[in-house]
């Protein structure tokens, strides 16, 4: 399934055996509102696992998705990522988590967060279920401003501004003191992890 947000539709062929779900405006643009889209139609239901790629990003390896699959499979749970020649295995920026994780939280990004530091919550969550997987020569390069493989657009300068991360840096911070705890709690009592 391949997730797409409304204003950018056109830009997409169809792949064949891939369904194609267009993301309302209404939701806007970043990738924490495709996630939050995703999770809120229960999307995830029938998949063991759910990736968050970004348009900006080539995949390279073949059978990529197989190869961040299998120790997720092996474990029943967790988080696993390749790497993006940028952060490389510090955070998963291009992550693959199963699914009964999603469904014990009720979400992919912690509620109120815009843009920024999904890719530390997720990670957190696979190293407290102690199943963080990072495959670092599963190439997923990130073309981002950042490493000079993309140009600064509209896009960016909205989740880089100061504004963005001021407040999703004060999201993230009184999410990880205080909800997250209770949450990993949940997903241990959900997926019965002693």
């Amino acid at each position: 399934m391949l997730l797409i947000n409304e204003d950018q539709k056109d830009l997409y062929p169809a792949i064949h055996g891939v369904q194609t779900v267009i993301v309302p405006a209404s939701y806007g643009t970043t990738s924490c509102a495709k996630a939050n889209y995703f999770v809120e139609q229960k999307l995830y239901q029938g998949y063991f696992t759910v990736s968050g790629i970004d348009d900006d990003t080539i995949v390279t390896t073949d059978g990529w998705d197989l190869l961040l699959s299998l120790p997720l499979k092996a474990k029943g749970y967790g988080v696993s990522w390749g790497n993006d020649t940028i952060q490389e295995g510090r955070v998963p920026t291009k992550w693959t988590m199963t699914t009964n994780i999603v469904e014990a939280l009720g979400f992919i990004c912690p509620p109120g967060l815009i843009h920024l530091f999904v890719d530390d919550f997720l990670g957190r969550i696979g190293v407290e279920l102690n199943s963080a997987h990072y495959a670092p020569n599963v190439m997923m390069e990130h073309h981002h401003w950042l490493n000079k493989k993309a140009e600064m657009d509209e896009t960016y300068m909205e989740t880089a501004s100061r504004e963005t991360w001021d407040h999703d840096e004060r999201v993230f911070t009184e999410y990880m003191t205080g909800q997250f705890h209770d949450d990993i709690e949940r997903i241990k009592k959900a997926l019965k992890i002693a």
